[in-house]
């Protein structure tokens, strides 16, 4: 089974510099709707901040629970993938998934698209993506892999979020 985590922290701002970024109305019903198009069902969100957990829990209450489930009952489904954690912790013990990281650069080790595809199809993966300039490569380091990155046709390689997201779930799912 495939899961995808969106990671906040630790990511990188665009000097470099180790960040928590903000959670966005944009990732939540962006991703959510590719991972019901793909029949994933989990979407963990991952922040250490409880107000930024908070604030993606009124966004999702408005759809889960109040006037926009009822206004939009697809959207509704698609937000119901979504789960709020404080750490990367919660994920593993949740899933017991193969925590596999995704970055715009190339990881010493990475494993193709092919590989990742091959280990969906026989054990529990959870597809790691990082927020802002990506994930803090300290952390990097702690993940189970890393796949090879997307690449375009120039050396231009800075895809939001929300791209990235629905390339890698296609390329695996």
């Amino acid at each position: 089974m495939l899961s995808i985590g969106l990671l906040h922290w630790p990511c990188l701002d665009k000097n470099g510099e180790e960040i928590a970024t903000a959670v966005t109305n944009l990732d939540l019903h962006d991703c959510a709707r590719v991972c019901l198009t793909y029949g994933i069902n989990t979407l963990y969100i991952v922040h250490p901040n409880h107000r930024q957990l908070d604030f993606a829990k009124q966004i999702l209450d408005h759809w889960l629970k109040g006037f926009g489930g009822q206004y939009n009952p697809l959207r509704k489904r698609a937000l119901e993938t979504i789960r709020l954690v404080s750490d990367i912790e919660d994920v593993k013990r949740q899933t017991g998934a193969l925590m596999v990281g995704t970055s715009a650069t190339r990881v010493e080790g990475c494993i193709s698209w092919d590989e990742a595809r091959e280990r969906a199809r026989s054990q529990d993966i959870c597809l790691l993506f990082g927020t802002g300039w990506g994930i803090s490569p300290r952390y990097m380091k702690t993940f189970d892999a890393v796949i090879e990155p997307i690449t375009g046709r120039g050396d231009f390689n800075h895809l939001s979020v929300r791209s990235a997201v629905s390339i890698a779930i296609d390329r695996i799912a």
